[in-house]
C-alpha cells in the first residue's frame, strides 16, 4: 500500500500528464463541457482510490482513459440524463448545444471536428481517438474494450459517413444543409 504523500504526488502527476485529454475524452462522448469536466473529475477521485490496486497489466495512459469510457458510458445510461431535459425544451437545449460546438469549433479545428463530433457516439469516439489524439487501433481497442477489427470497422464507416457529408453536403446523411431548399415530390 503506497503512502498518503506518495498516492498524492503520483495522482498530481497523472493529473498534470493527462487532464487535458480525459476532458476531451469525456467531451467527445458526452458533448457537454461542463458534464465533461464533472467526469474528469469523478475519473481523477476513482484513480486515487484506486491507485493501490493498479497493477500494471497496461499503461497509465489506458488504465485512465478506460475509467474515463466507463464513467461515460455510465453518465449516458442514467436514468438522471434521460430525465434531465423537460420534454418540450429541446429547442433550448439545441441552441446551447449549438453555441457550445461553436465554441469548441474554433478551439478544435473548425469544420471538420464540428462533423466528426455529429457522427454517432460509436463512430465519433474512435475517429476522436484515432485522429485527435492520434492513438492507435490497439490502444483505442484496449480502451474500449473491443476488438482491434472493430475499431478498424468503425474507423472506416466513420470515414465513409464524412465523405458523403462533405462531398453532398449533410443532406446525404439525413439533415439539410442551412439554408438549402429540399423539394417535396
Amino acid at each position: 500500500m503506497m503512502a498518503e504523500d506518495s498516492r498524492s504526488e503520483q495522482l498530481e502527476y497523472l493529473m498534470r500528464r493527462f487532464r487535458h485529454k480525459v476532458l476531451k475524452i469525456a467531451y467527445y462522448h458526452v458533448r457537454d463541457r461542463y458534464q465533461a469536466e464533472d467526469i474528469a473529475q469523478e475519473v481523477f477521485f476513482r484513480v486515487y482510490q484506486k491507485l493501490d490496486s493498479f497493477r500494471g497489466d497496461s499503461s497509465y495512459y489506458t488504465w485512465i482513459y478506460r475509467i474515463t469510457v466507463n464513467l461515460c458510458k455510465d453518465y449516458l445510461r442514467s436514468a438522471y440524463f434521460r430525465r434531465m431535459i423537460p420534454w418540450g425544451e429541446f429547442r433550448l437545449v439545441d441552441n446551447l448545444k449549438q453555441r457550445e460546438e461553436r465554441m469548441f469549433q474554433r478551439v478544435e479545428g473548425g469544420e471538420i471536428f464540428q462533423k466528426v463530433m455529429a457522427l454517432p457516439l460509436k463512430y465519433r469516439t474512435v475517429t476522436a481517438l484515432y485522429y485527435f489524439e492520434e492513438m492507435s487501433t490497439a490502444e483505442i481497442a484496449e480502451i474500449l474494450h473491443v476488438k482491434e477489427n472493430v475499431v478498424r470497422t468503425r474507423l472506416h464507416r466513420a470515414r465513409k459517413i464524412l465523405r458523403e457529408i462533405f462531398t453532398r453536403g449533410e443532406a446525404a446523411y439525413g439533415r439539410p444543409q442551412t439554408g438549402q431548399f429540399i423539394e417535396n415530390g
